[in-house]
């Protein structure tokens, strides 16, 4: 497991964390993550920013990977307006919402993302070798009529 932080930008702060493509690793990747967010204040951000970290690790280590040996990648980022989290893998298929019925018991979790993100998406690598899905949390109250 790979940590970075680096400067994004006046203001901003970054972290970074690659690992292999293994369920054991995503207890460490959450604790990184809400230590990070605590660290830059955000904490009351932390649940829902780790349930939309938390499906959208799922979903690359589920669909993006086709073995435990791809490397997926948690970034994270904030201003003073919006923390921002994306989660890349190295599959080129964009992800797709699903509208599972009550009997299924998988299928909803880029249902949960766009329901505690403020807004959520997903972009091709710049080097064509694979994605980044995303979601964005407004790190600033909303004004009236918004």
């Amino acid at each position: 497991m790979t940590f970075s932080e680096a400067p994004v930008g006046a203001g901003a702060r970054f972290l970074q964390v690659a690992f292999a493509a293994d369920v054991a690793h995503v207890p460490p990747v959450r604790r990184a993550v809400r230590e990070r967010l605590g660290a830059w204040g955000l904490e009351s951000l932390v649940d829902i920013a780790l349930l939309a970290a938390g499906e959208l690790v799922a979903n690359a280590i589920r669909h993006g990977c086709a073995s435990q040996e791809e490397t997926v990648t948690v970034s994270a980022w904030s201003t003073a307006e919006e923390l921002w989290i994306g989660v890349s893998d190295p599959s080129p298929a964009e992800p797709r919402r699903r509208f599972a019925d009550e009997r299924e018991e998988s299928g909803r979790g880029l249902e949960l993302v766009a329901a505690v993100a403020d807004r959520w998406g997903s972009e091709p690598a710049s080097d064509g070798s694979g994605k980044r899905v995303w979601a964005a949390f407004r790190t600033t109250p909303k004004e009236v009529g918004e």
